[in-house]
């Protein structure tokens, strides 16, 4: 039953996400390519040069920025829509957990947030081969080497975390929200910063007196991890016990 769900939060999720996953890959690719024809006219130097080079990166970063908002209103929108809203009186009557419903887009949003980290990777090495920059010597260059041995599972593992904590940091923020008769945005949205406020002053007393020199890397790790089982016991729990759907 998970694999459904999954299968159902995802087909919802990629039909709104993968046509701007689409238009920023081939948008990037001909900004990229407008911009290297134009330069081969004029003298990089110039400061035609350099405007186009510096407008054709600034739309390159919104662009990326647009996507990246997209995908967190997608992730919005699956939970607030799948679960909060009309159809959430659908999703409660089926057999199945309230933590097997929220897992579903927990994984989803993962899955989501991923695919949008890959096509952007994707298209910033198209757009460097496009402007000479070679994969094999980028593969082989010693600061990468070491990246990857010394950081690149640490890495991966922190940003998963990282994804998985805000996501459920949402979640857990709209569940709070919904609590609310009137304003359930506006509660929800209170409720986010509220959450933040709590997770920071949490850090900065563990981490405070000079002790975050002494702490081991991992250690950001694990407290995502609780930071996140919290966020799913408090979640789940609202949803079992304080459902109001609209």
């Amino acid at each position: 039953m998970m694999g459904k769900l999954m299968k159902y939060d995802l087909k919802s999720m990629l039909k709104v996400i993968v046509p701007f996953w689409i238009a920023m890959f081939v948008t990037g690719i001909l900004w990229s390519a407008q911009a290297k024809l134009t330069l081969l006219d004029i003298n990089v130097a110039d400061s035609r040069g350099n405007l186009i080079m510096g407008i054709t990166m600034l739309l390159f970063l919104l662009l990326i920025m647009a996507v990246v908002v997209m995908n967190i209103v997608v992730i919005i929108q699956r939970f607030w829509k799948g679960l909060l809203k009309e159809e959430g009186y659908l999703m409660f009557t089926i057999p199945v957990s309230e933590r097997s419903l929220i897992l579903s887009k927990v994984c989803s949003g993962l899955l989501v947030t991923i695919g949008t980290i890959v096509v952007i990777i994707l298209m910033s090495l198209v757009m460097g081969i496009m402007h000479g920059m070679r994969i094999t010597a980028l593969l082989q260059s010693d600061i990468m080497r070491q990246f990857v041995h010394d950081w690149g599972a640490y890495t991966m593992i922190l940003g998963i975390v990282a994804v998985l904590g805000g996501i459920y940091h949402l979640y857990a923020a709209m569940a709070i929200g919904q609590l609310s008769s009137r304003n359930r945005f506006i509660c929800s949205f209170a409720a986010y910063i509220v959450l933040a406020v709590i997770v920071s002053l949490v850090e900065n007393l563990i981490l405070g007196g000079g002790t975050a020199s002494y702490v081991n890397e991992w250690f950001y790790v694990v407290t995502g991890a609780v930071e996140i089982i919290l966020y799913h016991i408090a979640t789940e729990y609202i949803l079992k016990k304080k459902l109001n759907l609209e």
